[in-house]
Parts: C-alpha cells; sequence; structure tokens
C-alpha cells in the first residue's frame, strides 16, 4: 500500500466522529474500560492534557448511542464558543466566592439541557411534572428548541429583572408566592425540573450528557477560575441527586489537567478525588502502538499484517534505537502526536510504500515545525502572555538545544521581548511548559561512585516537580522544527 492509501484520521476527534465515525466502531482503543465507567460508573471527570484523547472518548460514546437503538441517548454540549462574558453576569451576590457563586446557574443549564433530551428524544409528554415544568420555563421565556447560548442570554436577562413578569404572575397563582430575586426564581425552577426528573419513567434507557470545549474559558479574563469551579460542583450535584432517583442520567465533563491545576478551591479536592479518571500514556506504551495498529487495520489490513506495518514502512533503527521508540522520544507520549507524525509522513510521501531514514527524518523535521512547536504554543495561550509564548521558539533556538538554568533563560527574553521581563513571568512559564513535557530538567545525583546526572520529563513521570535551582533541558521533539542540530 502506498502511504495515501492509510487512514489516519483527523487532529481533532469531533471532526473524526463527524467526518470518519468508522474510527470509533472499529479502531478504538480503551484497554482500562473507561467508556464504561464513563456510561455506568461513578466516574464524571476525564481529565487529561491537551492532545491525550479526551474528545475522542466523547466521541466514541456519541457512536455507542448512535448504535444502540435509544438505548443510550448521548448528547454532546460543546462550549467552544461559549458566551462566558454573558454566563458570567449570572453570578449571585457580588460577596459569595467559589464553587457557590455560579452552581445555581449551572445547575439550570445543565438540567434544562436534561429537560431537552427527555422532551424532544425520548418524548416524555405524558409526564404531569415535566409538563409543568415545561410550561413554567415557556412562561420565563425558555424554548426547547433554542441552544444553550440563548439559554444563557434569557438567564442574563432574568438575573436582571428583564420579562419575569409572566412567570412571576403563574408562579404566584400556582403556588400562592412571588419569588423576589434571581436566586428565588432559579432554585424554585430547578427545584421543580428536579422533581420531574424523579417521576420521569426511562425505562432502562440512560442518558449522557457530555460537556467538552472549556478550553475557551481560557480566553476569558474575569472569574473563570470561579465559573469552572462551580460547574464541577454542579455536574457532581446533579449526577449524585439522579443516582438518588435511580434514574440513569448521567453528565460527564472532559476537562484539561492544567485548567484542573488552577482551581484552588479546597471543596473540590474530595470530589476530583472521587470523581475523575486521569487519561495519560506514560506508562502505556504498547497502548499507543495498538492506536497506531488499529489505523492501519481500519485502512484494510489484516490484523496480522496490520502489527507488521509500522516495521515495513519504517527502518528498523535510527541512531540505535527502534524507529518506534526513536519517533516516540519525538512526542509528549499522547495519541494525537503520533498519528500527527504519520499524517506529515503520508502528506510528505504520499506515493511511497516505505521511507528511508532520510525520509522518516525529514518528516520528522515538518511534524516538528508545523506541529509539535505549534501545539506548544497552543497549550500556553491562555495561561502565558502572547508575547512570551510568540519569542519562545526564537530563544529556543538560540539555546541550540543545550542545558540552561532560570538565569541564562531571563535573560535571553529579556533581550528579545518589548516589556519588562520579571523573573516571576518566566518562572511561571517555565512551569507550564515542565508541567506540559516541553521541558525536562537534569539532576544531579551523588553517591560513592561520584555524580550522575538524569533528565527528568513530566510526560514520562507524571509525579515529577519543577525545581527551580536545577538546569532544565529542551524537548528533543523540538529541535529539528527549530534548526537545531546535536
Amino acid at each position: 500500500m502506498k502511504l495515501m492509501d492509510y487512514e489516519f484520521g483527523f487532529a481533532d476527534a469531533t471532526k473524526e466522529y463527524i467526518r470518519k465515525p468508522e474510527i470509533f466502531e472499529n479502531a478504538f482503543c480503551d484497554t482500562r474500560n473507561i467508556v464504561e465507567k464513563l456510561i455506568d460508573g461513578y466516574e464524571f471527570l476525564l481529565i487529561g492534557r491537551k492532545g491525550v484523547g479526551k474528545s475522542a472518548y466523547s466521541s466514541k460514546i456519541q457512536s455507542i448511542a448512535k448504535l444502540s437503538n435509544t438505548e443510550l441517548i448521548a448528547k454532546l454540549m460543546n462550549l467552544n464558543d461559549f458566551e462566558f462574558s454573558t454566563f458570567a453576569k449570572t453570578g449571585i451576590d457580588n460577596d459569595v466566592s467559589g464553587t457557590q457563586k455560579y452552581k445555581s446557574s449551572w445547575d439550570f443549564i445543565l438540567l434544562f439541557a436534561i429537560y431537552k433530551v427527555l422532551f424532544n428524544d425520548l418524548q416524555m409528554t405524558e409526564s404531569s411534572a415535566i409538563n409543568d415544568v415545561v410550561f413554567m420555563l415557556d412562561q420565563a421565556g425558555f424554548s426547547l428548541d433554542n441552544e444553550y447560548k440563548t439559554d444563557i442570554v434569557r438567564l442574563t436577562k432574568i438575573k436582571m429583572g428583564v420579562g419575569v413578569v409572566n412567570f412571576d404572575a403563574e408562579f404566584e397563582k400556582k403556588y400562592n408566592s412571588s419569588p423576589s430575586n434571581y436566586l428565588e426564581r432559579i432554585s424554585v425552577i430547578t427545584e421543580k425540573m428536579l422533581y420531574g426528573i424523579s417521576d420521569a419513567y426511562l425505562n432502562e434507557r440512560k442518558v449522557v450528557i457530555i460537556i467538552d470545549g472549556l478550553d475557551d474559558v481560557l480566553r476569558y479574563k474575569k472569574n473563570k477560575a470561579e465559573i469552572i469551579s462551580s460547574l464541577i460542583r454542579s455536574v457532581d450535584f446533579l449526577n449524585d441527586k439522579c443516582a438518588q432517583f435511580h434514574k440513569k442520567i448521567k453528565i460527564v465533563l472532559l476537562i484539561r489537567e492544567d485548567i484542573i491545576a488552577m482551581l484552588n478551591d479546597p471543596d473540590l479536592n474530595k470530589i476530583i478525588q472521587d470523581g475523575a479518571i486521569i487519561l495519560n500514556w506514560s506508562n502505556r506504551l504498547e497502548e499507543l502502538k495498538k492506536i497506531v495498529d488499529l489505523r492501519f487495520q481500519l485502512s484494510g489490513m489484516s490484523e496480522s499484517n496490520a502489527l507488521k506495518c509500522w516495521d515495513k514502512i519504517f527502518p528498523p533503527k535510527i541512531r540505535g534505537k527502534s524507529t518506534w521508540l526513536h519517533v516516540l522520544d519525538h512526542t509528549l507520549y499522547k495519541p494525537r502526536d503520533i498519528l500527527q507524525f504519520l499524517k506529515y509522513c503520508q502528506m510528505e510521501y504520499p506515493n511511497n510504500e516505505t521511507l528511508s531514514l532520510s525520509d522518516t527524518q525529514n518528516s520528522l523535521k515538518v511534524y516538528s515545525n508545523k506541529y509539535f512547536i505549534e501545539e506548544m504554543k497552543n497549550e500556553l495561550s491562555g495561561f502565558i502572555d502572547e508575547e512570551l509564548i510568540y519569542l519562545i521558539p526564537t530563544v529556543f533556538r538560540r539555546l541550540g538545544g543545550r542545558a540552561f538554568d532560570l538565569k541564562e533563560i531571563v535573560r535571553l527574553f529579556d533581550e528579545q521581548c518589548n516589556k519588562c521581563v520579571t523573573e516571576d513571568s518566566i518562572k511561571t512559564l517555565l512551569l507550564y511548559l515542565f508541567d506540559a513535557g516541553y521541558i525536562g530538567q537534569l539532576v544531579s545525583n551523588g553517591n560513592k561512585n561520584g555524580t550522575k546526572r538524569s533528565v527528568i520529563f513530566k510526560y514520562r513521570n507524571p509525579t515529577a516537580r519543577i525545581d527551580y535551582y536545577q538546569k532544565f533541558i529542551t524537548h528533543q521533539g523540538l529541535h529539528s522544527g527549530l534548526g537545531v542540530r546535536l
């Protein structure tokens, strides 16, 4: 087969599901049974760094639902273009902070998403409790046919007291009292929505709401930690309520590890400890190889031929290592990294059946320049000043792949940056680069036989912590794209 004939998919799992759904039917690797846990288990948080495959699990759940003949309904709530600035206006009193500030608003938005499934997908039109809620929502200006963005705008207007006369009048007529503020109105509605769910008859059917695309919250400067903390608290609360009602309704939240790390709310620790699955591949390299083999198999090969395909395409060794391990050294042990390397091989040499040593090294160079360096910059966006991010390739190129210390990297950025560079800003940059795996540390350990130096990268050793007094070294995957020769 020529390289152009292989199916390696897309960088974005959501696009893969739309364009190539067979990937999730026939070429999905889940030896840890994460999908089953997310659908039926207690765990509801899937945490991992950018590119480790969180969205692929969302797509797999949707694929299962599509083939289940309504036994499972899976709905994706993608927050890629979520109006966080609008949503921020729905926070309760200014003197309230932490996980409670936006919890009531999230409770409403997520419950309304569940109601849309119950009413529109499961056709639950005979429950009087649900019908009462739908009527109340209509009086408040919420339609089951609207997207969640419209719901957020309406929620903001309710917070401001706009257009609530009909709702208040209907509420007073039905319950002999009238809500006096936003929190009362939303609390009353959510209470009735929860009662409607407790009264719903699902007939053994399951509902999973999947929340993805939280990256966009990084563009929003104010209250983002409180918005996310409140979301996690709300999802945990609603999942507990559905379990209490013995309803197979669950909300799953996909979230980046670095976003979780910026939350300093101690109330969330127990929730995260109990409800999270951490997705990383540092000690599961054989599973990364299985993902690649499954893509070869998806391209029309038998299982036995797919297992041999990598070795048939690439030279056996590069610099004394197997080509597989050599390529892994240019990645962060992420499925996306390896599949994107194969895509660049495919783009550079579409008519080749095999690649020479020179072809493979050239493909690594293109992959490094067009993908790996850009992925580093994207991963830092929202956490680090954009000017510093823009200058990273220039500064790393000047380092030439050699080890460096804090003092030197501060000086190099200071020489390039128009703004005044502080040591603290560079420390923050180094922390994010280290946690993401784009830089490692040279650690010296002395013993009776002398001093031994080792290199520590966090993507290989997830428990590693940064030490600003040690020397740093850049990741090998950056070098060829930067024009660094070692």
